[in-house]
């Protein structure tokens, strides 16, 4: 476009010349570059809003995360794609302090939603939770991480209403990725971001259609469209008893052992084990939340290597 207008100066120039003095030459060229400059000036401008319309849309997409290797209180934790993922531990619940707050990949957490955080998982993805106290289980999205070294996931309110530990505020889980559910969710947060994404066709031939009927059921009294929630699909899996026990990783020497776990409380039932030169120790019989307190616990005293055992 610029090329084209400075070639049409020019000839016209040539075409003048005889009829021009120099001081008309002078202010046609002066103003046809002020028109050039003007021109790339508001192209520049169009190209810059262009551009910042962009990044504000990529920016305030729901986006895939993986994240890097980080600590919680001195644990590490390294985030990865395992769609082999299957473990045992607690499960804690958030309620209206996390409501609408923005997660990790800028989506939404809401506790009446079938939503949980977890410390490695992509972002977002879905796993299975069941209660193992009482076998019911339900798919849940992870949309956030966890900052909790003593759980292995937190759910939402809603979550933990249905699976029957809202009262006790933890429960003993199984979390197993759901493979096929996780990566359909890692290509719709990718396709959010692409450059094209929110473009649509302008038009379509269509079939004139009508509508004689009307469920009236869909509408309220006050006007307004009655929202209707999927079915929440809520199974109940068959369980064993078991009972719950802390592994605790890296003592030195039974000495150390012993003098730690009577500072907590000098009534645990425990038993230790060789491991090369260290040694791990097995508490328990445990209750979920005397569990959860022992993991913060041993935590503080340098013993950052813990497992939940059930058995």
């Amino acid at each position: 476009m610029i090329k084209y207008l400075i070639s049409l100066i020019f000839i016209f120039l040539l075409v003048s010349c005889n009829e021009l003095n120099i001081d008309n030459v002078t202010d046609v060229v002066e103003n046809s570059t002020n028109k050039i400059e003007e021109i790339i000036e508001n192209k520049r401008e169009d190209k810059k809003k262009i551009n910042q319309s962009n990044n504000k849309q990529v920016k305030d997409n729901i986006f895939y995360y993986v994240g890097e290797p980080y600590f919680i209180e001195g644990v590490s934790y390294t985030p990865e794609e395992n769609y082999n993922y299957s473990e045992i531990g607690l499960s804690s619940f958030y309620g209206k302090e996390l409501h609408n707050v923005k997660t990790v990949n800028n989506d939404t957490n809401k506790v009446t939603e079938l939503l949980g955080r977890h410390k490695t998982l992509p972002i977002p993805s879905m796993v299975k939770v069941t209660n193992l106290d009482n076998g019911l289980s339900i798919n849940v999205k992870i949309i956030d991480r966890l900052d909790d070294n003593g759980v292995i996931i937190q759910v939402s309110r809603k979550v933990a209403q249905l699976l029957g530990f809202y009262k006790s505020k933890i429960a003993t889980v199984k979390i197993e990725i759901l493979s096929d559910a996780s990566k359909q969710w890692k290509s719709v947060a990718n396709s959010l971001n692409e450059e094209n994404f929110d473009e649509t066709i302008s038009s379509a031939p269509t079939d004139i259609v009508s509508i004689e009927e009307i469920d009236e059921t869909q509408e309220t009294n006050d006007n307004s469209v009655k929202i209707i929630e999927e079915p929440i699909e809520l199974k109940s899996e068959k369980i064993t008893d078991f009972k719950l026990y802390l592994k605790v990783i890296g003592f030195d020497n039974y000495e150390n052992i012993q003098s730690v776990l009577d500072n907590y409380d000098n009534n645990l039932k425990y038993t230790s084990e060789k491991n090369n030169s260290k040694y791990d120790v097995i508490i328990g019989p445990l209750e979920n939340t005397e569990a959860n307190n022992l993991v913060s616990y041993f935590i503080s005293k340098g013993y950052k290597e813990t497992e939940i055992l059930i058995k």
